[in-house]
């Protein structure tokens, strides 16, 4: 599993935004590599595209929404629509992007409205996620940050786990029960999940869109013990991020 993380909520510079958005792989001069997923894919398709990234220690994965309302959350292989925290109670440090409700269409090319999450991988460990919109993970809408692609733990192997889960559940639901403080599924909400999103630093927030050149983005770093201006390059804290309305 990753290392440990940590969450901030900041506004990022019209040139980092740019790049992150325009290419996977693709990165401002002189900073860390970013690979770009997009959630939710063309006709509102539950999906991650691409559903397995590959990337090196120091490198980010942005997360960029689409139309629709999802989230990212983290999990683990054997229980693919289960907060990773449910699992391992001692994990303290999992990230979960919150609802992202919106209606930006797949491929629009302009920044205007968009809604990103983004994590910084430390190693080469897997890392698995999946949305936890109503039955999004049991319908193939799960990811992973280098999986194998031969072996019992693949990207295949985990999404057919996940189209046997009996639920799928947000970070601070418990299982059995409806989503946190009695919210529909997919009504967007800020994280209260001990381990989850921004409430892994207290701020309570979760990203959304502002101007055309400049998204709010919320970031995970997991780097155990760094503080919030040392990730994505020293971008400075935001405030909390109103919700974008559907």
């Amino acid at each position: 599993m990753p290392a440990a993380s940590e969450t901030i909520s900041s506004a990022s510079s019209a040139a980092s935004v740019a790049a992150a958005a325009t290419a996977t792989g693709a990165a401002t001069a002189g900073t860390v590599n970013t690979h770009v997923v997009q959630v939710g894919g063309p006709n509102g398709s539950t999906v991650f595209m691409p559903n397995n990234v590959q990337a090196q220690p120091g490198d980010l994965v942005q997360f960029q929404f689409n139309a629709k309302n999802h989230s990212v959350v983290q999990s683990t292989f054997d229980q693919p629509c289960i907060p990773i925290q449910n699992v391992m109670a001692n994990k303290t440090d999992a990230f979960f992007s919150g609802f992202m409700p919106n209606n930006r269409t797949f491929g629009t090319v302009s920044t205007a409205g968009l809604l990103t999450y983004t994590i910084r991988v430390m190693d080469a460990k897997p890392i698995w996620f999946y949305c936890s919109q109503a039955k999004h993970c049991q319908a193939g809408m799960v990811g992973a940050v280098n999986a194998a692609t031969t072996g019992n733990k693949t990207m295949q192997a985990f999404a057919a786990l996940a189209a046997q889960a009996s639920e799928n559940l947000t970070p601070g639901q418990a299982a059995g029960a409806a989503s946190p403080s009695g919210a529909t599924p997919g009504v967007a909400e800020s994280s209260g999940a001990a381990g989850g999103g921004a409430a892994a630093t207290g701020t309570g927030s979760v990203a959304t869109g502002s101007s055309s050149n400049s998204p709010a983005q919320q970031t995970t770093n997991a780097a155990p013990g760094r503080s919030a201006t040392d990730s994505l390059l020293g971008l400075g804290v935001a405030g909390l991020a109103a919700f974008l309305a559907l």
